[in-house]
């Protein structure tokens, strides 16, 4: 029996094909899976972008649900350890959501560079967090190293060969791990996580 892969790979060690196989596999496997379970044809469906709040009703910070489509957690918490960005929560009914990825995107935040964040740099250019947590059904179901990107400063993009997929009406729970010593200097956790959700057409939109 083959070893579970799944673990991050920098893209930068992944060919363009091998990404898109990736994608590609994500997709089938969660679309056959959706489509089974709700007996419905494939063709019903639409895959889309996921949702930090929509779909992963992700927090702003500490038990705080966010409000805005954004892909940060203001982090305000003083001691190491893993914040949970989402808390418990249940997917959406008739909703599927495969994780695959990490994207670090806090070194493009080009628009919140005002003098005072410069004047301190901690919340922009120091990455906090190491590790990303995601628990399914009650059980984690993975452990990223999100430092494994550190190395490559021009796309901090890493895919996993193996995505995490949250069924319809399950509960799940994501978490970050972060070192700091100070408030100031826990700063703004800038992760996206790459993924995508397949619902019935009509659900949210209907192309």
């Amino acid at each position: 029996m083959s070893a579970a892969l799944i673990q991050l790979i920098p893209i930068q060690e992944l060919t363009a094909g091998q990404v898109g196989a990736i994608r590609n596999s994500v997709i089938n496997q969660v679309v056959a899976m959706a489509s089974k379970e709700l007996h419905m044809p494939e063709e019903k469906l639409v895959v889309r972008d996921v949702r930090p709040v929509g779909d992963l009703q992700m927090y702003f910070n500490a038990a705080v649900d966010a409000t805005t489509e954004a892909w940060f957690y203001n982090c305000t918490a003083t001691t190491n350890g893993y914040v949970s960005v989402s808390g418990d929560k249940t997917m959406g009914d008739q909703r599927w959501v495969a994780i695959y990825g990490v994207r670090d995107w806090r070194l493009s935040q080009g628009n919140i560079l005002t003098a005072t964040v410069l004047a301190t740099m901690t919340n922009v250019d120091l990455s906090r967090v190491s590790l990303v947590k995601i628990s399914v059904g009650g059980g984690d179901k993975v452990i990223w190293d999100t430092k494994s990107m550190s190395g490559y400063t021009e796309a901090q993009v890493a895919f996993t060969p193996s995505a995490i997929i949250i069924p319809q009406n399950t509960t799940f729970n994501i978490r970050y791990y972060k070192a700091t010593n100070t408030v100031s200097d826990c700063g703004v956790m800038s992760l996206q996580l790459i993924g995508v959700a397949v619902e019935p057409r009509g659900k949210l939109v209907s192309p």
